[in-house]
């Protein structure tokens, strides 16, 4: 009752934005009203990573209890920039969405703008900036591991990503799957750059700025081949030699670990 008496005094309009709001254990009545008066509402955020896929990021927003709504239309891969998205309580998650999903174009047309003919379309620098994106989660390889994957696509050797394979296996698998078989290395499909020469035929996951700048810029190298260093970073060479033994002292780094 006493509020409704001192909302007709304070509040300048009947209308108050609807929201959460955050009000001090000590405050006055006059200080509670201001607020409510210039809405000053609450924002959360909600962290996308980079490299989550679509799946990963769907899953991550219908889990959070302050959004509300369905998805409409599931995104495509490699739509969705990862960023940290600010929003109000009871936001619809299609909203978020297709804010991530303007980010992203955004963020794409501006690297696009330096692109010197590296990439046919814009679609092209995505996937591959998501295979990148996927191999290495330190910016200072990104433009390494960018190299390695131009040199082999001018040379028309398959690019033999392990993310491509992870990718096909958890479009199908209700937990997060991240072991791969010598089966799964022959098990022919659009994404397995195993069996099959270029890129897959989508993203694998959202690419992040720095991916997305390392595919139109890579650094200048001969390296063909990159593996664990096992501390998670790579040993890159040009040599399947060499290759072969960076190889076999990640296989004994491994063994000693266990």
């Amino acid at each position: 009752m006493i509020f409704k008496i001192l909302s007709k005094v304070f509040v300048s309009d009947e209308k108050i934005k609807a929201g959460e709001y955050f009000f001090e254990k000590e405050i006055s009545y006059a200080e509670i009203f201001k607020k409510l008066n210039k809405g000053e509402t609450i924002y959360r955020k909600i962290l996308i990573p980079e490299c989550f896929s679509v799946k990963q990021t769907v899953n991550l927003l219908l889990k959070n209890q302050y959004l509300s709504g369905f998805i409409e239309k599931l995104p495509k891969e490699g739509t969705l920039f990862p960023d940290t998205y600010f929003y109000e309580r009871g936001e619809n998650i299609n909203k978020i969405l297709t804010r991530m999903t303007s980010l992203m174009k955004k963020k794409v047309n501006q690297v696009w703008k330096i692109n010197k003919g590296k990439f046919k379309t814009k679609q092209e620098l995505v996937i591959f900036s998501s295979i990148i994106e996927a191999e290495s989660k330190k910016s200072y390889e990104k433009k390494l591991i960018s190299s390695v994957f131009h040199n082999r696509l001018k040379l028309r050797m398959k690019l033999q990503s392990d993310p491509t394979i992870l990718y096909y296996k958890n479009l199908f698998s209700k937990k997060r799957i991240n072991k791969i078989y010598r089966s799964d290395l022959k098990n022919d499909n659009p994404w397995n750059t195993y069996t099959r020469l270029g890129l897959p035929v989508t993203a694998i996951c959202n690419p992040g700025i720095k991916a997305l700048e390392a595919a139109i810029n890579p650094s200048k190298s001969n390296y063909l081949f990159f593996v664990s260093d096992g501390m998670g970073g790579h040993r890159f060479t040009d040599s399947l030699k060499e290759h072969n033994k960076n190889i076999r002292i990640w296989k004994e780094k491994l063994k000693m670990e266990k």
